[in-house]
């Protein structure tokens, strides 16, 4: 084996192994977020308005996107999240409008009431999806 192609296999067997422990650390991280989250308070929120929208990597996928609204301590905030969902536009704008002043229970965070996570995996069969670190490497939260 000659020397070249040696220097070529470690350089990409390197990224490869780079590449899979970042994704494997993030994995680890989304976690451990996740299950700090799901001992946050619990609180009622409601579903105001969704649209349509493409997603931040490419914008080509476009995700039923929901804004929401919650209560804490006579104090309103808000949040978005997105179902994944790939059907038709028709079916996606149904869904839109079956959702709007739906009552979803989500968790915030006490110390800092701004921060949320909706516990539901699947909302009416479809995943949720929501951004909840920036530490994540596929974001499909809405384009702000």
């Amino acid at each position: 084996m000659d020397e070249e192609l040696l220097v070529v296999i470690v350089v990409v067997g390197g990224v490869v192994f780079i590449a899979i422990g970042a994704w494997v650390a993030s994995q680890y991280r989304q976690r451990k977020i996740t299950q700090k989250a799901a001992q946050w308070v619990p609180v009622e929120a409601t579903i105001e308005s969704g649209s349509l929208e493409g997603t931040q990597e490419t914008g080509r996928i476009v995700l039923p996107t929901f804004s929401f609204s919650y209560k804490v301590s006579d104090q309103y905030y808000s949040g978005r999240f997105s179902l994944e969902a790939r059907f038709p536009k028709s079916r996606a704008e149904s869904l839109i409008g079956q959702m709007i002043g739906r009552k979803l229970l989500l968790r915030y965070d006490p110390e800092r009431p701004e921060r949320w996570f909706i516990p539901d995996e699947c909302i009416d069969g479809y995943k949720v999806e929501q951004k909840l670190s920036p530490h994540f490497i596929h974001d499909y939260s809405p384009k702000e």
